[in-house]
């Protein structure tokens, strides 16, 4: 199967229009293709996949989810990846935990043979499009991106349908002590807040005022103006203002051009002088390249 699975575009690209329903006693043997086939499998035989980005579910919605599936069925088939044994989720595994906790023995699956960077990418766009992770886990679920498959914050954006300033944004939640972060996921704090404790720097400031945050109850706003207030009476160093904001204009226009020609751009610029490189990294990401330049090759 090639690249072009609709990443980006959201989950519908994944389900076929014309799916078919295939009776559970031949789910092991399909002499058709199964990727515009929806069948039943065991629900024993499907895992959850170990790169899945959520961590944690809550179980009074998995409950609520699973009296839904009891009185209407699953509606929306998993995606699963074949494996030697049995299926990894690539997507559903909200329906296929509370599939287990209403004892359901079979569920509807779509199969996509795809690469891991598909499959963790996938999960991912399920997860944030259905805003189901936590600001925590969304950021590890980037770093994975970046870390796993060398894509830039800019090319992250593109397949999840954010800004890269919002991906940076994300991501910058790592820096806080482990202890913050475990709030945030836990929601004692929200994001907001975090922002605001980022500031501090020190990791032991962070922590007091992120308890103090908890113990008060303080608003986003009060956090801020807490933190104004502490920079005024000189207990944290003001933000250092760049003399220009070329360096942010330069990541405006490599972000818009990596979204408008898919590919990662690298920018550069000395003075009044730079450059724009296109990186491909094959001769079908070339032609596709070449053909939104407008580039006709000769005869």
């Amino acid at each position: 199967m090639g690249k072009n699975t609709g990443l980006g575009k959201g989950l519908r690209a994944l389900f076929p229009d014309d799916a078919v329903v295939v009776p559970s006693q031949k789910d092991e043997v399909l002499e058709v293709d199964v990727e515009k086939l929806v069948f039943y499998v065991r629900t024993n035989n499907v895992r959850p996949n170990p790169k899945q980005p959520r961590k944690s579910f809550d179980r009074i919605k998995l409950e609520e989810l699973g009296a839904s599936i009891k009185e209407h069925g699953i509606l929306q088939p998993l995606v699963v990846k074949p494996e030697t044994k049995g299926y990894t989720i690539i997507a559903g595994e909200r329906r296929w935990r509370a599939a287990n906790m209403i004892g359901l023995k079979e569920v509807p699956v779509i199969v996509k043979d795809l690469p891991p960077e598909e499959v963790l990418e996938i999960a991912i766009i399920e997860n944030v499009q259905r805003e189901n992770l936590n600001s925590i886990e969304e950021a590890l679920a980037y770093e994975a991106l970046m870390e796993n498959f060398n894509l830039t914050q800019g090319e992250i954006g593109i397949r999840i349908g954010k800004s890269r300033t919002a991906i940076a944004n994300t991501l910058r939640l790592l820096k806080l002590p482990q202890s913050i972060q475990e709030q945030l996921a836990q929601e004692k704090i929200t994001s907001g807040h975090a922002r605001a404790i980022l500031i501090l720097e020190d990791p032991a400031k962070m922590e007091a005022f992120a308890s103090e945050i908890i113990e008060k109850g303080m608003s986003v706003r009060e956090a801020e103006n807490r933190i104004k207030k502490m920079q005024s009476e000189g207990l944290v160093k003001p933000l250092q203002q760049k003399k220009d904001n070329s360096s942010g204009y330069i990541a405006e226009i490599q972000e818009a051009l990596e979204r408008k020609f898919e590919t990662k751009v690298h920018l550069s610029n000395r003075g009044k002088k730079g450059k724009i490189e296109f990186v491909y990294s094959s001769l079908e990401e070339l032609d596709r390249l070449l053909e939104r330049l407008g580039y006709e090759k000769e005869n």
